[in-house]
Formats: structure tokens, sequence, C-alpha cells
């Protein structure tokens, strides 16, 4: 394992509940950069819940710059981006740190189950960190949105041809939910769609994917079908214990 890799993650952080840069530490541990897009004392379905703005740029570019002076190699993973204007200073400073960063993961979260649930400015902002993106994980609803056509992953590809798509939280026909990987070739992976669902699980998918991959060396194949089953199994303990967060631990 290389020490000196690391995963910075811009994302949400929400103080109640179980999702986006709680799941990253709690899984990745000290492998962790966290760099919180904006704040919450709760997750968006949870009343009273009310969002506070960190300061993004300084606490990005001085992130970068104390890993620089570390002389750490860096995985960069982009999810929710809080506002559109985060997606320039995201892109402005991808480029001034380029030396340092070996990976970029994107989750374009934007929506679910058809339902959009950012602002289309932000919409508009994802396609531009998509193109330098070596992996993309979009569920359906965003695969829709940034792929489009007849047929999404075609026109995902066609649109994105330099990252790797991962679909996750694909539906199939025998009421199973998995994923579909579309790179150098096609893999897919399905289990038994649960009786809930709860905010927070494509963060758990994502986070075991880069410990497995980065980390483990599992194949690619290996560490999605690992992180899924992962994935499962805690959602599948959350139910039974009739817990109202995610058991990621």
């Amino acid at each position: 394992m290389n020490k000196k890799l690391h995963v910075l993650a811009i994302s949400s952080f929400a103080v109640h509940g179980t999702a986006s840069l709680k799941v990253f530490t709690a899984i990745l541990g000290e492998k962790i950069l966290p760099v919180p897009s904006k704040i919450l004392n709760g997750l968006t379905n949870m009343s009273l819940v009310t969002t506070f703005d960190p300061p993004f740029k300084d606490l990005l570019s001085s992130s970068l710059a104390l890993a620089k002076a570390r002389e750490l190699q860096l995985i960069v993973y982009i999810g929710y981006l809080g506002k559109p204007e985060n997606a320039d200073i995201i892109l402005k400073l991808l480029d001034e740190y380029a030396f340092l960063i070996q990976y970029i993961i994107v989750d374009p979260v934007s929506g679910d189950n058809n339902r959009l649930y950012v602002e289309e400015s932000i919409v508009a902002a994802w396609p531009s960190l998509i193109k330098k993106a070596d992996f993309t994980f979009p569920n359906q609803t965003e695969l829709q949105i940034y792929g489009g056509g007849d047929n999404d992953a075609v026109s995902f590809r066609e649109k994105f041809p330099q990252t790797q798509l991962i679909a996750k939280s694909v539906l199939s026909d025998n009421d199973e939910i998995g994923i579909q990987y579309f790179g150098n070739s096609y893999f897919d992976y399905f289990l038994p769609r649960l009786s809930k669902n709860f905010g927070g699980t494509g963060d758990v998918l994502l986070a075991h994917f880069i410990l497995y991959y980065f980390y483990n060396t599992y194949s690619i194949e290996q560490a999605l079908k690992t992180a899924l089953d992962q994935t499962h199994a805690i959602i599948a303990r959350t139910i039974l214990e009739n817990s109202t967060d995610l058991l990621i631990s």
C-alpha cells in the first residue's frame, strides 16, 4: 500500500445521520482528507434541517497546499457540490495541483427516483467535472440527466468517453438492485432489493470501492462486487436492528 496516497473528498457533512463525508471518514479512516462543500445539522430528509456554507475556496486551496507540503498523492473524490460556483473553484484547483492527483472520481449528486433535488445551475456545472473524471458513479436518474438519448449509458459514454462509467442503484426486471460497469469491458452485479431505502448507501458503496480498488488492489470487478456485497449487508443489518441511521460500524 502506498502510505502517501490519500483521498481528498469533497462533499457535504451532516451532523445527524449517516451519509456523505461521515461515511467516507468511517470507512477510510486516516486515508481521508474531508473538505465539506456544505454543512448540515442533519440529513435533508429530517425535520428542522439547517444548512451552513463553509469557506470552501479557502479550505480546499489550503488543503491542497498542505498536501503538496506533505508530499502526498491524491485521489480526488467529488460528490455534493453545494453551490454551482464551487465547480469552477474545483476545476481551477484541479489544474493547479494536477501533479499531486492520481485519480479523480465523480459522483454527480443531482437526483434520484426520477426526481431532481438540486438547482438547474448545479446540473449545468457537473459536465465540466465529469470530463475530468477517471471514474463516474451516477445513479439511474443521474445517468438519464447526463446521458440522455434512447440509451442513457451509450449516450453518456459518447459525451464523456474519457471516464469509466459505473452506474449504481440500477434496478433490474427481477426486483434486484446493483451496478453496471462500462469501461474497457462490461460487468454487472445485482442483489435482491431490500425492503427499505436509506440515504447514504451510495456513499457506502463508493467508499468501499475506493478502499478495495485503490488500497487492497482488487480488480475493478471484484472491488465493485465486494463493495456492493458490503453495502447490501449494511442495509440488511440496519433494517434488522430497526435503526433510522445506516449502521456502518
